[in-house]
Order: C-alpha cells, then structure tokens, then sequence
C-alpha cells in the first residue's frame, strides 16, 4: 500500500527547470532558451557602421555630464523621493561607447535601447560605468544623504518593507498628494508602473520631428528611469 505521501508525490507534475536571466529577471525553461536569449543581447552591444570612435576626454566628459545630471535629481526635499527620470541630448556614438557590453534590450521598430541594473551587481557595473563611486549618492548637512535605490531581487520584498516603513512620510504625504491631483485635475487613479523599484533602466532613442515643409529633424535622447530615497546619519 503506498502512504499518503508518496501518492501526493506522484500525482504532482514535475517541476519545470528554470533558467533566469539575472540582468532582466526573465526566464526560460531550458538552458538552451538562456544562451539563445544570451546571444542575441550580444548582438546589440556590436555597434553599427555608423558608430564613431570617440577620445578618451570626450567620453569622461559625457561621464560627467551624466553624473551632475543624476545628481541633480537627489533633492533633500522628502517630498521629492520616488521615482525620477533623467533625460538629455546623445548621440548613438555617446551611448555605446559609455554603454556598449550593458545593452540588454532592442526594440527595432521604435529603436529603442535598454540596459537594466539592479543590486549591488548593477552598482558596481554603474561604477565602473560612469567612473565615480559616488554617482548615486548625494550628501547634505546633518548627515543627510539622498540615495538611489538599487535592491536585489531576492531581497527586494523585504528592503522595500524596512525601507518603506522609514521613508513612508516623505512617500505617501497626502498633501502633496492632494496638491499633485489638483495641479493636474485628475482623478486619483493608481496606475501600475512599468518600472520597479530597486532597479535601474537606461534608454536610448531617436526622437524625430515632421515639420509642414516634410522636413524631418533628429536627436538621439537618453534617459534614465530610477527610484530615490532619503537618509540621516544618528552620527
């Protein structure tokens, strides 16, 4: 007679392998899905014909820019955390020298470029990235500082919790709440973001413009799309 246990066992279905993508948290069934999904990312990261070799100077310049952009985005007002997006003129030739090996994603009927961080795997490629430890952080008086937020995925649900209990205030203030939905008179409907908190995505894209005359007008734009928090020093 088999025991109660081992008829539970086999009566359920055997559990499918998973093979996850650790930079965009999709999965597959097969190893083999993994590496095709693998290989076609690699296909983006190859510039085209009409990327150009940029100097040493220019790209810390663009470097820079980046980083004072970013920071400009971490106010110290709590009324500001959340989410932000930084967004800027650059050419395809700036983004894949700065991004070229990140490349994660490729819509080719809207061109757009996508690179996904997350983790302090994603810190540290952004490090490394923008050449500045300090890119994601800024500091002010009292032992202030204004951070983004970057979480693992296995640890997500629980920073968020911890993290969101300390910041809940400058979050969710329902004066400003109220002040959003007055500025805007719409109604207060929750839509559900298509970015997750603790995680980074940069684009890039070319935006045209059809003028009356069919005279069309180009500019690559990048943006970057992440959420901010706040924190003080008890030293």
């Amino acid at each position: 007679m088999e025991s109660s246990s081992d008829l539970s066992s086999s009566t359920q279905p055997p559990s499918l392998p998973n093979f996850l993508c650790k930079v965009c948290l999709r999965s597959f069934h097969s190893e083999r899905g993994l590496l095709l999904h693998r290989k076609t990312i690699s296909k983006y990261n190859r510039p085209t014909e009409h990327i150009d070799m940029l100097p040493s100077q220019t790209i810390k310049e663009f470097q820079e820019i980046f980083v004072y952009y970013i920071h400009k985005k971490l106010s110290k007002n709590h009324t500001k955390a959340g989410r932000q997006t930084v967004s800027f003129p650059c050419t395809k030739s700036q983004f894949f020298f700065i991004f070229r090996g990140f490349i994660h994603s490729f819509q080719a009927k809207r061109g757009i470029y996508k690179c996904f961080f997350q983790g302090s795997w994603g810190k540290k490629q952004l490090n490394y990235i923008f050449n500045d430890e300090q890119w994601s952080i800024k500091h002010y008086d009292q032992g202030q500082k204004t951070y983004i937020v970057l979480l693992d995925q296995s640890n997500r649900s629980r920073n968020f919790s911890s993290e969101h209990n300390r910041v809940k205030t400058s979050e969710t203030n329902p004066l400003v709440v109220l002040a959003n939905q007055r500025a805007s008179g719409k109604k207060n409907i929750k839509r559900k973001s298509r970015y997750k908190r603790g995680e980074v995505i940069i684009e890039w894209r070319e935006r045209k413009d059809h003028e009356i005359n069919d005279n069309f007008c180009y500019a690559g734009h990048i943006t970057m799309n992440f959420y901010i928090s706040q924190i003080r020093s008890l030293n």
